[in-house]
């Protein structure tokens, strides 16, 4: 949310980039890392542009985090012949109905069929993303998460036998700020590691590489992101006892950080676990990302009935960044965004 406009780098500019470091660096992997890279209205061209250039050099290329409703089979064809890395593809949930609440409406079918041509394209690693702890998860998704896991191993194996590989990482949302989910608690510790435990029975004797998120650093994540200006103290606080390099996990000590919220007397599930009303003003309401706060309700709105909305980079959803800027876009300058136009028939103050 807090990233629109949808902008994207010219081929020119992606390739004069890389040339740069490929030269500066002497490693011969090249990652194209977006949020989704096969959405650059360009990539084909770039792709192609990347084989031409490095067509001598052995250079691996890679594209991970791809959307999978937008992956291109072409574009699998493009990169054949190339040293094979992995491919990276984010399924996000482990069932269609969840898929649905957080606007990643993708079948079982989709991704299993991506896979199937993964690896019949001669690729003999995938790593899959998913996401535990979102709004209204049941044990059945937990358990879709297991099979769609199992599933595609499966699948590997019977296209390519024993050299199909499957790394499956597995992390846990932290609702942020200035997004549809900004109101709702993060999971607690004890739901996060029951989860994490069943998945790991389940999985165990598959042969899948397994990663998973500390729930103690997720908890970190929670205060440091959804905390208001009391949350500068407890930094201090744990800053004198020790705490320094707490993104390093042998550095990390969960027990330094719950002494801290305690020498000021605040309870750290109030940042963590607490469901926010609607209506609730919120520590960060005061910073404008152009994203309209009513849009955010309505998607979470959106997100409990189980109601999707196309990309906005087909149509406008009114999210607010066209009306905050208006007054930049009327005034003639050179903007690159990909948003289509709004809608012809709401007033500007509408928008959003």
């Amino acid at each position: 949310m807090v990233n629109r406009p949808v902008r994207q780098r010219s081929v020119e500019q992606i390739i004069a980039a890389l040339d740069s470091a490929y030269h500066a660096t002497g490693i011969e992997e090249i990652g194209l890392l977006s949020l989704s890279s096969s959405d650059h209205t360009q990539i084909k061209s770039l792709v192609e542009a990347i084989n031409q250039k490095y067509q001598d050099d052995n250079v691996n290329i890679s594209l991970p985090s791809l959307r999978i409703e937008t992956f291109s089979l072409d574009l699998m064809d493009m990169l054949q012949g190339k040293r094979h890395g992995g491919f990276t593809l984010a399924p996000e949930a482990g069932t269609e109905r969840m898929r649905n609440a957080i606007n990643k409406p993708i079948s079982p079918t989709q991704l299993l069929d991506t896979v199937s041509a993964i690896f019949n394209r001669g690729w003999q690693t995938i790593k899959l993303y998913f996401m535990i702890g979102q709004p209204g998860e049941t044990e059945e998704d937990i358990e879709g998460i297991i099979a769609l896991c199992l599933d595609a191993l499966k699948l590997g194996r019977t296209i390519i036998g024993h050299k199909a590989k499957l790394h499956v990482s597995i992390g846990t949302l932290v609702p942020k700020p200035h997004t549809p989910f900004q109101w709702v608690a993060t999971d607690s510790i004890e739901h996060i590691s029951e989860k994490q435990d069943r998945i790991k029975r389940a999985l165990k004797k598959s042969g899948i590489k397994l990663m998973l998120t500390d729930p103690q650093a997720t908890m970190l994540e929670a205060w440091l992101s959804r905390g208001d200006r009391r949350i500068g103290a407890v930094i201090f606080a744990a800053w004198k006892r020790g705490a320094k390099f707490d993104a390093w996990q042998d550095q990390y000590n969960y027990q330094t950080w719950l002494q801290a919220f305690d020498d000021r007397s605040i309870d750290p599930n109030h940042y963590a676990h607490r469901i926010r009303d609607i209506d609730e003003v919120l520590p960060w309401d005061h910073i404008d990302s152009g994203v309209k706060k009513k849009f955010l309700v309505k998607e979470y709105q959106n997100s409990l009935d189980g109601i999707t909305r196309q990309d906005c980079s087909h149509q406008c959803s009114a999210c607010g960044i066209q009306s905050t800027y208006l007054e930049l876009i009327d005034g003639g300058e050179k903007i690159s965004w990909k948003c289509p136009p709004m809608v012809k028939n709401r007033s500007p103050h509408m928008v959003g």
